[in-house]
């Protein structure tokens, strides 16, 4: 049997004892083996594309469970992705927001959560590391947008405005980092295109990677804080 399954098995055992800490260990390992394995699902074996939709989806209730609640709905999305019906598919839709995020309780902190992990994304991006640093960094960073985020809020009624206009209102404010200049990763004009048709992607299209979800909750979906300060998104 190939480690990733073997791995698979082993963090079920942990996921059922309730120890989700050791589990998640289990489950990244069987990731990270299935990426580079010759046994790495296709058309012609649905049974290790079903294999592999389901290591992600328990993986994604590990993340859940330890509190990174938007990698876990990342790892839900990859589940879907190799199988477009059943548990993940419903637990994915169970938990999503209008962002594509892990839903939060209110409106407003769904609005929040999305300015906060898009402007976080902004800042990664321009670093070569892609990782925030020190934890003076990491308090820097909420601070600036924590104060630009109450002034939006304050300036504009954001509960009238479309999750579409909200989430290009949330690209297009500035938010000062301590740069001496502002760099092109900042910049985000990034264009969804479907090649197989030539068209562009709208947000409630569906994803052009096939798992019949839309865009906005696939590729395009907002990444979490939980994903961003370990600069993955």
């Amino acid at each position: 049997m190939e480690r990733w399954r073997l791995d698979y098995i082993r963090g079920l055992r942990w996921l059922r004892r309730h120890r989700p800490v050791v589990a998640l260990r289990y489950f990244e390992r069987a990731v990270e083996s299935a990426s580079f394995s010759r046994y790495l699902p296709t058309a012609s074996r649905p049974s290790d594309r079903s294999f592999l939709s389901s290591l992600f989806a328990y993986l994604g209730v590990a993340l859940r469970k330890v509190g990174m609640r938007n990698r876990g709905h990342a790892s839900l999305v990859e589940a879907v992705r190799l199988v477009k019906r059943g548990i993940p598919r419903r637990a994915l839709l169970a938990g999503v927001n209008e962002y594509g995020m892990a839903s939060q309780a209110t409106e407003e902190a769904d609005d929040r959560h999305a300015f906060y992990g898009i402007k976080l994304a902004h800042y990664i991006r321009s670093k070569r590391s892609q990782r925030l640093g020190t934890r003076a960094e990491i308090d820097m960073v909420a601070e600036l947008i924590d104060e630009a985020w109450c002034e939006l809020r304050n300036t504009i009624d954001l509960p009238r405005l479309s999750p579409v206009q909200k989430l290009r209102l949330f690209e297009k404010t500035l938010v000062v980092f301590p740069f001496m200049s502002v760099p092109e990763a900042m910049k985000r004009s990034d264009i969804a295109v479907d090649f197989s048709t030539g068209r562009r992607i709208g947000p409630a299209d569906r994803c052009h990677c096939g798992s019949g979800l839309p865009y906005l909750w696939c590729h395009g979906r907002t990444p979490g804080t939980d994903e961003a300060l370990i600069g993955r998104f």
